[in-house]
């Protein structure tokens, strides 16, 4: 995990720091990007950045685990529908709502994540507000209930996951697809991937909720 000094400066100053650097990532990438160039966006000398930061392999995690828990924030922050197949609705559609909302985060955490050291990814999968291993306690309780069946619950929220993880190119194409449409879609695939009978699947909502940051 990140060293604990990391960023121990004021919660402003670190906000300043994890922002500009996740602008950053977005727009050149982690290889491209410098500190130099974080110190000009973050308002901050470029000689006193290593004050606030240990190493760029940190602030990238840092940067990450702050995606996550906005993320997960938002997650937590809905209402729950009863049932494993309402719970898993209710999570496609939060997942695809939230792409749409956050392009430059869905972009960092998908491209940027590789870069990390292997211990510095092993320690971000394993955090809870990971929503992937929130996706697998869920495929494991509709386990244990008899909703699936003979699925590997690793390999089939690693599918879900990048099955929704498609979406943006639906809703780049011309005429772009709506969010539930989208919705459907993602419902009836991911219905397939699991081998859950349509009568079983609760018909989607007419739209998705927009997630606020």
């Amino acid at each position: 995990m990140p060293k604990a000094n990391t960023l121990a400066a004021t919660p402003e100053c670190a906000q300043f720091i994890i922002l500009a650097a996740t602008e950053l990532l977005a727009e050149v990438g982690y290889g491209a990007m410098s500190m130099r160039q974080l110190a000009s966006r973050a308002g901050i000398l470029p000689g006193s950045l290593y004050h606030h930061v240990a190493s760029k392999q940190d602030l990238l995690s840092l940067v990450l685990m702050d995606l996550l828990q906005a993320r997960d924030r938002a997650w937590r922050g809905l209402p729950r529908r009863r049932g494993v197949l309402s719970e898993l609705q209710s999570f496609i559609r939060f997942v695809l709502a939230w792409q749409v909302s956050h392009p430059l985060h869905v972009k960092v955490l998908a491209r940027e994540r590789h870069y990390l050291q292997p211990h510095l990814q092993a320690w971000l999968c394993c955090r809870p507000d990971n929503l992937q291993l929130q996706l697998q306690a869920l495929l494991q309780r509709g386990l244990r209930q008899g909703v699936f069946t003979g699925i590997e619950v690793e390999s089939a929220s690693l599918a879900i996951m990048a099955l929704l993880g498609t979406a943006d190119t639906l809703h780049e194409r011309s005429p772009a697809w709506t969010l539930s449409h989208m919705e459907a879609h993602f419902l009836q695939m991911t219905r397939r991937l699991l081998g859950v009978k349509d009568a079983q699947v609760p018909a989607p909502q007419a739209r998705l909720a927009h997630i606020e940051g």
